[in-house]
């Protein structure tokens, strides 16, 4: 019954393009293929309750837990995770882009520290110059080379307002540093847009989450009425999410063809053809760094292929597999990585990256965008931003921010407009 009710609900997830289960023939599985090894952990368990004599209180449910766990652990695969119930519960407000914390998705190997994965832009850890791949060797004091991944996550999170200490260590600088971050309310607007001079318009997108096309749809549509004839799509810093959604945007600007494909471990390649409406040829430049990460990467690669448009800014961050997240009858759940996904023409990015066709680096540590698009207003960013960023560089430094232009927005711009004027040149 356990391992029936684990495929229903696998087969329910809307994060990956097909069902993760198999017949349990094919692949040797299930209760009677596993006997032998599933009598050894019962014995284990039972040998453990009647013997162990430490504090901890013990039942079979944490036992089981503690199995499960080191199961994953075994993998030794960053992106595949074992999660409590709490565990599940923080992992779905963060997936929906509202819980209290600092900002940043994190991974962890066996007996090493956590290491940051990307950053939620304008989120305390992004405002502190905490980058993608920086390790966080201790939390409050807590060395992260002795916990997990799931309560180092939970020392990060907490009640907006609070403080959490961290020190840092950075390959490049070969140096650690202790940041001091004051947790806040992470709820993101997925999507923003606006219309620059010269009729080219501009969106940012947050994060690819749950229904997030509808609201690229309606701002593209938007730009469109208002007279746009080229377009900026910002997906810096933009995490990934759920695959459908990158397949679904990427078709508003892909006339025919494959958008990404996945190969299991075993069966055949599944193959995402473009869907839903398609906008028009018009100019495009994407703009890319280093926290673009998975869906952002598929959307990326799939412009790139079909040379559909332009990408603007620095190499993407290189996460080209795809999780499964399955929840569990006692309300755990485990993540796991069921399959690589490729390009249109079959690149798998996976910790390569992809190379922008104009390469724009932007090397200070505090970034602070004109297309600067969180979860507070044009206005108040604008009133907020002085005091923000003198109090976290200080005062001196904070002036000369405040006049420092936005690079590969600047660039992105020179070269929409000057794609826009060669297609009128050519009419």
């Amino acid at each position: 019954m356990f391992r029936k009710d684990v495929k229903k609900v696998g087969m329910l997830l809307a994060l990956t393009l097909f069902s993760a289960t198999v017949s349990a023939k094919e692949e040797k599985t299930g209760f009677m293929n596993n006997i032998k090894q599933l009598k050894e952990i019962s014995d284990v368990m039972d040998v453990i309750q009647e013997n162990f004599v430490g504090d901890k209180k013990l039942d079979k449910t944490i036992l089981m837990q503690g199995a499960l766990k080191g199961m994953i652990e075994t993998l030794d695969d960053p992106h595949s995770n074992y999660f409590s119930q709490k565990g599940m519960e923080d992992l779905e407000g963060q997936m929906k882009g509202e819980y209290s914390g600092v900002g940043m998705i994190i991974r962890k190997g066996s007996n090493e520290p956590v290491t940051v994965e990307l950053l939620i832009e304008g989120a305390p850890a992004f405002n502190a110059g905490i980058r993608p791949n920086d390790k966080i060797l201790y939390i409050d004091g807590k060395s992260t080379y002795d916990i997990e991944l799931e309560e180092a996550s939970r020392l990060l999170k907490g009640k907006t307002g609070t403080e959490v200490k961290l020190k840092i260590y950075r390959e490049s600088e070969k140096k650690d540093r202790e940041i001091v971050l004051k947790r806040a309310d992470i709820k993101l607007e997925n999507v923003r847009s606006k219309m620059l001079d010269n009729k080219v318009g501009y969106i940012k997108l947050t994060q690819f989450a749950e229904n997030v096309d509808k609201e690229v749809a309606r701002e593209l549509e938007k730009l469109l009425n208002q007279g746009m004839e080229g377009l900026i799509l910002d997906l810096r810093n933009n995490p990934g999410g759920i695959i459908g959604q990158a397949v679904s945007i990427s078709s508003m600007f892909i006339k025919e063809g494959v958008i990404v494909s996945e190969r299991p471990k075993k069966g055949e390649e599944v193959f995402s053809y473009r869907e839903g409406k398609y906008y028009g040829d018009f100019p495009l430049v994407v703009l890319i760094n280093e926290g673009s990460a998975s869906a952002s990467e598929i959307v990326s690669g799939a412009i790139r292929d079909y040379k559909r448009g332009l990408l603007i800014g620095e190499k993407s961050f290189g996460k080209g597999s795809v999780q499964v997240l399955i929840p569990l009858p006692d309300k755990d759940g485990v993540k796991l990585t069921i399959a690589k996904y490729y390009t249109p023409k079959g690149e798998n990015i996976h910790g390569i990256g992809i190379k922008p066709d104009i390469l724009v680096e932007e090397k200070d540590d505090y970034l602070f965008y004109d297309g600067f698009v969180t979860n507070i207003d044009d206005k108040a960013q604008e009133a907020s931003k002085e005091k923000l960023l003198t109090s976290i560089v200080g005062e001196k430094e904070a002036k000369k921010l405040i006049k420092k232009e936005d690079k590969q927005l600047k660039t992105a711009e020179a070269a929409i407009i000057s794609m826009i004027q060669e297609r009128k040149n050519k009419k």
